[in-house]
C-alpha cells in the first residue's frame, strides 16, 4: 500500500492510573536510528509514499540512550530523528507524520523541525485525557488547562496551517459536572481539529479501577455524545472552512460505489481521519500518486473535490 507504520519505540514510562500497557509492554525502550532508517529506506524504495512514525510516547524517543550507545551525528532525541528520516525520503517525494506526542515531549526543537521541515506533516496527534488539575493528577498525568491551552495556542502560532487531534476521557472516577463542563469549555477554547472521545471503562488490575466512586454508565456515556456532539461541530466548520481550496491528496484508490477515487490530505490521518472522493475526470491517478484536487464540499467527515491539471 501507499502507507506503512514504522514503530519507533516500545514500551511506556508513564502508568496513567487507567491504562494496562506499561504493565504489559514494559518500560520505554526507543529503537535505535539506524534500524528505523534504513527501514523507511526499504519501504520508500519499495513504494510507500507515507511513512508514519508511532510509539506509545514518540516524544520522548532517545531518552533511553546512553552516551556510549549513539554514534556521534547519530539522531539522539524525536527532532533529530524526524529530520534524518526526512533526509532519507527526500528525493522521493514522501510524507512523514508522526503519532502519539505526549504535551511534555514538545520541546522548541521538535515544534521548529516540524515547522521547517517540508517532508514533515504538520499534523499533530497529542493526547491530552482531560484538562482538570485534579482529574489529570488521579490519571497520573501531569499539567493543567492552563499549561494546554498555552501549548496548544503556541503550536498554533508557531507551525502554519497545523492540524491537531487529541483525545479525550469522560467518566473517569469522581469526575464532577463541573470538571465535565470544565473539559467542554477547554475543547471549545482550543478547536482541536478532530478528537477522539472515550468514556473510561475499568480496566482490571489498573489503580484508576479500585476508586471506590465510580460513574454510572448512562453518566458516562451521555458525556461521551456530548463531547461527540460538539466535536462534530468543530469537524464541520473545519471542513467547510477546505471549500475552494486545492490540496495534495495522496490517492488511495478507487471506490466502485461511489464512482470516485478516493485518498487523504496531510489533514488526514490514516484510518482516524476522513477521506477526499474526487473525480478525475480523463486523468486517472494511479494509487500512491499525488494528486491536487479542488475541495468542492463535504459529506459528513469526508470531502469532496475534482481533480485538477497539474500546472
Amino acid at each position: 500500500g501507499a502507507v506503512a507504520y514504522v514503530k519507533i519505540s516500545d514500551g511506556c514510562n508513564r502508568f496513567c492510573s487507567f491504562c494496562m500497557i506499561p504493565y504489559i509492554r514494559g518500560r520505554y525502550h526507543s529503537r535505535n536510528a539506524e534500524s528505523i532508517i534504513s527501514e523507511v529506506r526499504d519501504l520508500v524504495a519499495g513504494g510507500v509514499r507515507e511513512i508514519v512514525l508511532i510509539g506509545q510516547d514518540t516524544g520522548i524517543w532517545g531518552i533511553d540512550f546512553a552516551d556510549e550507545d549513539v554514534a556521534e551525528g547519530s539522531p539522539r532525541n524525536l527532532a533529530q530523528l524526524l529530520r534524518a528520516v526526512a533526509e532519507a525520503v527526500r528525493p522521493h517525494n514522501v510524507w512523514v507524520r508522526v503519532l502519539y506526542l505526549q504535551p511534555e515531549g514538545m520541546t522548541d526543537e521538535l515544534i521548529e523541525t516540524i515547522r521547517d521541515t517540508p517532508e514533515v506533516l504538520p499534523y499533530i496527534d497529542i493526547p491530552v485525557q482531560h484538562c482538570d488539575a485534579r482529574i489529570l493528577k488521579a490519571m497520573r498525568r501531569s499539567g493543567s488547562r492552563q499549561e494546554l491551552e498555552d501549548l496548544f495556542r503556541d503550536l498554533r502560532e508557531r507551525i502554519p496551517g497545523i492540524v491537531i487531534r487529541s483525545t479525550a476521557m469522560v467518566g473517569f472516577p469522581t469526575e464532577t459536572d463541573d470538571e465535565f463542563r470544565d473539559l467542554i469549555d477547554f475543547m471549545d477554547t482550543v478547536g482541536f481539529d478532530y478528537t477522539s472521545v472515550f468514556a473510561y471503562s475499568q480496566e482490571e488490575g489498573t489503580p484508576a479501577a479500585l476508586i471506590p466512586d465510580q460513574i454510572d454508565d448512562e453518566t458516562k456515556q451521555n458525556r461521551r455524545l456530548i463531547v461527540e456532539e460538539l466535536q462534530s461541530g468543530v469537524l464541520d466548520d473545519y471542513n467547510t472552512s477546505r471549500h475552494g481550496e486545492v490540496m495534495q491528496v495522496l490517492c488511495e484508490g478507487f471506490d466502485e460505489e461511489q464512482g470516485l477515487w478516493y485518498g487523504r490530505t496531510y489533514a488526514d490521518s490514516v484510518e482516524v481521519d476522513g477521506h477526499v472522493y474526487f473525480d478525475a475526470a480523463d486523468n486517472e491517478p494511479s494509487e500512491g500518486e499525488f494528486v491536487s484536487v479542488l475541495i468542492t464540499e463535504s459529506l459528513g467527515p469526508d470531502l469532496l473535490g475534482v481533480r485538477q491539471k497539474e500546472a
